[in-house]
């Protein structure tokens, strides 16, 4: 399964570097959401590639309704065809694919993740996982960071649209953090966790919908890492790919505790604020 997610990373990569490629063309656009021509085409890519693999999946992705390529699908895959398209779409390069597979009949969480791959359209480098078997970036073992506090680590953190309170106590309390980083793909930034490049990720806000984090979150924790909400619970089961969630992940358990310790106390206020 990993060869097959391997290859439908690699022909969208392909396709991205083609003379077919428009970075600029928006193929659908509302008040709530634009979905570039390239994510369309992308999916299409993807999907026409599961329909000749010879295997039937359900398919869940981020541009279109719930399919099947086949009558008696096995397995579920969720995909994230382009994650970064603003980036693409002006020009910095950084965006990947994001794919999970899982049994057909288990609840959707990382947890439940049997393959995984997050592929960067750019550099080509993969990051993968079979559940069990450990994490890998091209092809070689990695692991999470043992970074334990704050003031030595880097840490992803998301700012767009989020909840700017929690973000401004995570920045400006002491011991400060030691530098933060925000590449515009949050499956890319999440998936640094698990190679050891980021010591810790949050994304604040209940924003962040499933497509952009189950791949990536599914592979921190064959890398050893640790996953949960911003009250450090497990993450609830996704029933769908328009709910959000918001996720502290980090390698070391200290480093989990003390982002939690900034995360907690004001959550449920700024969400009153926001209800009411």
């Amino acid at each position: 399964m990993l060869e097959l997610l391997e290859q439908l990373f690699r022909q969208v990569r392909a396709y991205m570097h083609s003379e077919h490629f428009k970075g600029n063309e928006v193929y659908f656009q509302s008040s709530e959401h634009t979905t570039m021509k390239f994510d369309r085409e992308a999916e299409d890519i993807i999907i026409k590639g599961l329909s000749e693999s010879g295997t039937v999946f359900e398919v869940m992705t981020e541009e279109s309704a719930i399919c099947t390529t086949g009558s008696t699908p096995t397995y579920r895959i969720v995909i994230d065809p382009v994650d970064g398209s603003t980036n693409v779409s002006r020009g910095i390069m950084t965006a990947v694919v994001a794919l999970a597979i899982l049994p057909l009949d288990v609840p959707i969480n990382a947890e439940q993740v049997q393959w995984a791959l997050v592929g960067d359209l750019y550099s080509g480098t993969v990051y993968q996982a079979q559940r069990g078997g450990g994490a890998y970036r091209n092809g070689r073992r990695c692991s999470v960071s043992a970074t334990r506090t704050l003031e030595d680590s880097i840490i992803g953190m998301n700012f767009d649209k989020r909840d700017i309170p929690t973000i401004g106590r995570l920045l400006m309390q002491q011991p400060g953090i030691g530098a933060v980083r925000r590449s515009g793909s949050s499956a890319m930034d999440i998936v640094y966790v698990a190679s050891g490049a980021y010591d810790a990720y949050v994304d604040i806000g209940d924003i962040l919908t499933a497509e952009s984090f189950l791949a990536s979150l599914s592979i921190v924790l064959e890398a050893g890492g640790i996953v949960s909400d911003q009250n450090g619970k497990t993450l609830r089961d996704i029933t769908n790919l328009s709910e959000g969630f918001s996720l502290v992940v980090a390698g070391a358990e200290e480093l989990h505790t003390a982002l939690l310790e900034r995360t907690r106390n004001g959550y449920g206020e700024y969400k009153h604020r926001i209800v009411t």
